[in-house]
């Protein structure tokens, strides 16, 4: 009865272990890639890969002139196909 019990608590303790032992995961000890500041307004819309409070003032103003030129274009071409 006494072998049965220490075989049953060894399998049981070694199936623990080999649960444990598995479930982790190394990768999430690695830190993050830092961000880099963005040189252009494709970069500057990437936010997964640079950090947009990096970039300097002057790129984020031209960024987004040119976006308002963008949609003022789009507009007047959608007046124009209306007419």
């Amino acid at each position: 009865m006494k072998l049965r019990f220490l075989c049953l608590t060894t399998l049981f303790s070694a199936s623990l272990f080999a649960a444990g032992a598995n479930a982790h995961d190394p990768s999430l000890h690695e830190l993050p890639a830092p961000k880099v500041k963005p040189t252009t307004c494709a970069e500057l819309a990437d936010t997964k890969r640079f950090a947009a409070e990096l970039a300097e003032k002057a790129l984020t103003t031209k960024c987004e002139a040119e976006a308002r030129s963008a949609k003022k274009d789009e507009r007047a071409e959608a007046a124009d196909k209306d007419e």
